[in-house]
């Protein structure tokens, strides 16, 4: 008798997670046209621990080697924004895309320009539009963030 009252509450804990996974996954988490966007912005909140985690508390401009990390961040923006169909959100996403893609693209010139001048000098042009490249992928970024909380 024991062992089947066993079985019984064994049966009805398994039913309760059942039930709670499935309101989880389609009523509590994220929107059908969120789930893109969750996926954009946790892949690059992951890539960005990933690159500080290789240069640690280095500062100044990224090396050659550091290049080929922030091409798989771009070009895993880029994928995944391309899988965004709501208009406005997919709207937003392509503009991350696409600022990410100029901001590897002005490492090289950023470091040429850097390498040109004497020690001690201000920061070359290129440092400043990298900076504002930055807030402007970081500003997309909070409000896809918003648009999905």
């Amino acid at each position: 008798m024991k062992l089947a009252r066993r079985w019984l509450l064994t049966i009805c804990v398994a039913v309760v997670a059942a039930v709670a996974l499935v309101y989880y996954t389609w009523f509590d988490g994220p929107s059908e046209e969120c789930r893109p966007v969750k996926d954009l912005l946790d892949f690059s909140r992951s890539q960005a621990e990933r690159m500080a985690s290789k240069t640690g508390d280095k500062q100044g401009i990224p090396t050659v080697a550091d290049d080929a990390a922030y091409q798989v961040w771009a070009d895993g923006l880029a994928e995944r924004a391309q899988k965004v169909t709501s208009p406005d959100l997919a709207e937003k996403s392509a503009t991350v895309a696409k600022l990410a893609n100029e901001f590897v693209g002005q490492l090289p010139v950023v470091r040429a320009q850097a390498q040109s001048r004497a020690p001690g000098a201000p920061a070359p042009p290129a440092a400043f539009e990298m900076a504002a490249l930055n807030a402007r992928i970081s500003n997309n970024l909070a409000e896809l963030a918003k648009a999905c909380s």
